[in-house]
């Protein structure tokens, strides 16, 4: 076992902080989607859910973000406490990945979404049509593009290395976390890659 730069309890923090952010800022993207469920919301419904949609879409994108760098040092910690396992550079590198892309998804959002949300409420009818492709595209690049295809592919790979890496040494409950999760990503991915 390797020497860690992050505790264990700083390390468990920042994963139940990570899932809190996660939770909260799903609540919020919800919300602001009139309540839709699945994978993805009609960006029409979203462009057209007003000044509060804006807000809510705002903070969620800034909560996600705080929630995807809390990740970075779960996936340090995970690095150093299994230092000598093989792979285990690619799966934090992996880990990384995935806190990069998703941070810079969440951050687009919350710089670009709301402005074009509150345009949409003043905007004519010529106007409105010009800036539903725009928010589209901004939607499709960011949800679908980076969140639900390419973010899910480190992130499989980080969760499923890391569970194949401690299921000898590690406890049994954070294996099972890492595979169920892990998987949760995999069958993304697959769905998005195919659904192309």
């Amino acid at each position: 076992m390797g020497r860690t730069p992050i505790s264990r309890q700083a390390a468990i923090a920042f994963a139940v902080a990570a899932i809190t952010l996660e939770l909260l800022a799903s609540t919020l993207y919800y919300v602001a989607g009139g309540s839709s469920s699945g994978l993805s919301v009609d960006p029409s419904k979203l462009l057209a859910s007003g000044a509060s949609g804006a807000s809510l879409i705002r903070w969620g994108s800034l909560i996600d973000m705080f929630g995807y760098l809390s990740i970075a040092p779960v996936v340090l910690y995970l690095r150093g406490r299994y230092s000598a396992a093989r792979y285990v550079d690619i799966f934090a590198a992996a880990g990384l990945g995935l806190v990069i892309i998703g941070s810079i998804g969440a951050v687009s959002m919350a710089t670009a979404a709301p402005p074009l949300i509150n345009g949409y409420l003043t905007a004519g009818p010529a106007e409105r049509q010009a800036l539903l492709p725009a928010f589209a595209t901004l939607y499709r690049a960011v949800v679908l593009g980076l969140w639900q295809t390419l973010e899910t592919i480190p992130a499989a790979i980080w969760l499923l290395g890391m569970a194949w890496t401690v299921r000898r040494e590690g406890s049994r409950p954070l294996f099972v976390i890492l595979i169920a999760i892990g998987l949760v990503n995999v069958a993304i991915a697959g769905y998005r890659l195919l659904s192309f």
